[in-house]
């Protein structure tokens, strides 16, 4: 047995040399209870970084920092790059890099070869790493969704806004009493004018102004119903309960007074500074102008007038012969006259109009806001790169020069070599600082140059299929 134990350790023995004289470190042996273990093996020494600074390499080709923005982006960061940037750069490393250069400059080279292995040097320990700011482009114009619509308010090519007025006039008259389908048109007409408010949308504004509902229709009280005009519902959100009770309050007996309605509801609408907003006026009647007014004329004066407003006329039940004095009202105001002859056929007028309100509103307030946050990331974006430029390019001037400064406390640098790098690496910072405030207003203003362009063309676009 002993001598068995005797050649397994002349093996190891054997084994062991063998192993130390190789590049690859032996594995650790332990020896416990006449057992031998061997630990895990630890990587090669091949496999271990080069320490820096001593692995410096002296380059007789001259070096000079990058020219342009874009260079400097492509340049690989220096070694200890992360470690200034974390604040991890001990003393004992920042002595190092002094010691370091203090053998580079050393022999006979000249003030220019000393000055490029000083720089190389700097740049290969401290360079930053540099984000895309040459090469960040700004987005284009959004791609604005496709809306297909066959509205039928007109409006004539002017701008819109998007807060919307709807002012309906509703004939009172006498002949609203008639009957048909066994309701009456007054009974018609009331529940799809609450129908149609009701499905606003939120930001629209609208108003209840009759006519006729004063006085009867006899000659004696003429000039009392064709004079009782009344707003009852005034320009205001929707309130359900107030609208309905309103409307439920109309009982038509009187006259037909169309142009002095037209003309009032457009100075109710022009005290609203309603300028800032879409006016659209329905008027619903069922006959032709009998209070001696010219509501032709008097719409043609509101088209023409600064609140401009959409006038739709809207002819319920309506013989030939008042058709046509309705249809040239709404051609005056270059309007749309729609001939409804039962309620079905007007619910589904008010309800195509307010479909497209609503399609259209919410189709302009969607690509605006996606335009506005395309705006704001981009700026944001285009702010971040400008604001991460600067800070890592003082921060790399900053350690260079200290690391400048620190090997000319030495004395062994003279000061022609010292001038050199220090103009070089203030030159160095000034050209990428002034490029990249180039780039920052050319970027910035193709930013705000693109958000205006989407949103001419969303408002373009609303302009004209909002019609």
């Amino acid at each position: 047995m002993n001598r068995l134990y005797g050649v397994m350790m002349v093996l190891l023995s054997v084994m062991i040399v063998g192993c130390s004289k190789s590049d690859i470190p032996v594995e650790k042996m332990e020896v416990a209870d006449g057992s031998v273990e061997f630990t895990k093996k630890i990587d090669s020494i091949e496999e271990e970084p080069e320490l820096w600074p001593e692995a410096f390499q002296k380059s007789m080709e001259s070096f000079d920092f990058p020219a342009s923005l874009t260079e400097a982006e492509n340049t690989p960061k220096g070694i200890w790059w992360e470690k200034i940037e974390h604040d991890h750069l001990t003393e004992g490393e920042q002595a190092a890099a002094v010691e370091t250069l203090q053998t580079v400059i050393k022999g006979d080279d000249s003030n220019s070869e000393k000055s490029d292995q000083i720089k190389r040097f700097i740049s290969e320990t401290y360079f930053p790493a540099l984000p895309p700011m040459s090469t960040f482009t700004p987005r284009g114009k959004i791609n604005l969704e496709a809306v297909e619509s066959s509205s039928n308010i007109k409006l004539n090519g002017r701008e819109l806004k998007e807060n919307i007025n709807i002012a309906i006039i509703l004939d009172a008259s006498g002949s609203m009493k008639n009957v048909q389908d066994g309701k009456t048109l007054m009974d018609i007409a009331k529940e799809s004018i609450e129908d149609f408010a009701s499905n606003l949308p939120d930001k629209a504004k609208v108003s209840l102004t009759i006519y006729g509902h004063k006085g009867t229709g006899s000659d004696a009280d003429k000039q009392l119903s064709c004079g009782g005009i009344e707003e009852i519902y005034p320009l205001s959100s929707y309130d359900a309960g107030l609208f309905a009770a309103e409307l439920e309050s109309i009982v038509p007996s009187g006259w037909t007074s169309m142009a002095a309605s037209l003309t009032q509801v457009g100075e109710k609408l022009a005290s609203e500074n309603s300028a800032e907003s879409t006016n659209v006026i329905y008027l619903v009647s069922d006959g032709k102008e009998t209070c001696d007014g010219n509501p032709v004329e008097a719409a043609k004066q509101l088209k023409e007038s600064n609140i401009d407003p959409i006038i739709n006329v809207i002819g319920l039940a309506v013989q030939s012969e008042d058709a046509n004095e309705l249809q040239r009202i709404a051609e005056s105001a270059e309007g749309r006259y729609i001939h409804v002859k039962n309620q079905q056929e007007l619910d589904q007028e008010f309800q195509e109009s307010n479909n497209t309100i609503q399609q259209w509103i919410n189709w302009h307030r969607q690509n605006t806001d996606e335009a506005i946050n395309q705006l704001m990331e981009d700026k944001q974006r285009l702010m971040d790169l400008n604001e991460q430029t600067v800070d890592r390019l003082m921060l790399f001037l900053r350690h260079a020069k200290q690391t400048l400064m620190d090997l000319n406390k030495t004395q062994q640098l003279n000061q022609e070599v010292y001038n050199i790098v220090f103009e070089d690496l203030e030159s160095f910072y000034n050209t990428m600082y002034k490029e990249k405030a180039e780039l920052y207003t050319e970027k910035f203003k193709i930013i705000e140059e693109t958000y205006t362009s989407t949103k001419s063309e969303i408002d373009e676009t609303y302009k004209e299929n909002f019609q």
